[in-house]
């Protein structure tokens, strides 16, 4: 299959920084997808580079698909390299020309359901260069437990961020095959750096390394926990990752700071426990060791 690179650049208008900005962007859909339990599309609009007329055509094309881990998706088939009317997805072209994030209801007749769409536009350097659609199922009858409303507002809170060309951040490797997913443990941080929520399974890394305290509004640090990637992503207002080491457990973290107008915001803590993954490394380094000795 073609990479998003290759797509856009035979079929659309956008500069090099717009393409690695959408790059950026997919490599951290996986993690939006799960944290909003949904389909994620990226759209551009679709025109040939070769020619002057920038009249435009009436046609979007699917440059980008991601799947969520955390539920099923709507769709069987893989989408990238669709050509789409503006009329079939007309909640999409109306984000794309109002610069505006849109939501609604639409019929999508290839699955022949009604699906619930949040668009978003993906701005750099202040111009709309895509929109990122999250689809799922109508939620009808159903309430949300606290997992869900709170990953479902921190999609929230980076869906704005992306609307305002603040996410996702430049020259971050986010696609790292050790990076932390949302299932390993999330933690969701106040302005101030106190703890507003942790998932069950950040609960239990923390339990892992002797931290047996309720995390609920106390810093990481106060809980005896190495702090130090959290006060550097506030600082900088980028995302840091870091391994912190307590005992014998050794955790991945992400910190990705979260941005508002006024500056961060909070921050989302993503954990990864490696200890068994650093152990086997640290075995065939000292194999490796071993046999050039030998």
């Amino acid at each position: 299959m073609a990479s998003l690179a290759e797509i856009v650049r035979k079929q659309s208008r956008l500069t090099l920084a717009e393409i690695v900005h959408l790059q950026r962007l997919m490599a951290n859909a996986n993690m939006l997808a799960d944290f909003c339990f949904s389909d994620l599309i990226l759209f551009v609009v679709r025109s040939d580079p070769s020619e002057l007329d920038l009249e435009p055509t009436g046609e979007m094309l699917v440059v980008g698909h991601v799947r969520p881990s955390t539920t099923q998706t709507l769709y069987r088939n893989d989408l990238i390299g669709e050509i789409v009317h503006d009329e079939d997805r007309p909640l999409v072209a109306r984000s794309m020309r109002l610069e505006e994030i849109i939501d609604g209801e639409i019929t999508v007749a290839s699955i022949r359901e009604q699906v619930r769409v949040v668009c978003i536009p993906v701005r750099h350097n202040g111009r709309t260069i895509a929109v990122l659609s999250r689809e799922s199922t109508p939620t009808v009858g159903r309430s949300p437990g606290e997992l869900e409303r709170t990953y479902v507002e921190i999609f929230n809170r980076f869906a704005r961020m992306i609307a305002t060309g603040d996410f996702p951040f430049p020259s971050e490797d986010s696609d790292s095959k050790e990076s932390p997913r949302v299932g390993d443990g999330v933690v969701v941080l106040d302005r101030t750096m106190a703890v507003e929520y942790a998932s069950p399974n950040a609960v239990s890394a923390l339990h892992r390394m002797g931290i047996h305290a309720n995390p609920t509004g106390m810093r990481l640090g106060e809980l005896g926990f190495e702090d130090e990637p959290v006060r550097d992503a506030f600082t900088v207002a980028r995302p840091i990752v870091q391994e912190v080491e307590r005992g014998d457990v050794i955790l991945l973290i992400r910190c990705i700071p979260m941005l508002a107008a006024q500056g961060v915001s909070g921050a989302v803590v993503l954990f990864r426990d490696v200890t068994e993954v650093r152990r086997r490394d640290r075995l065939l380094l000292s194999k490796d060791a071993t046999i050039r000795e030998i």
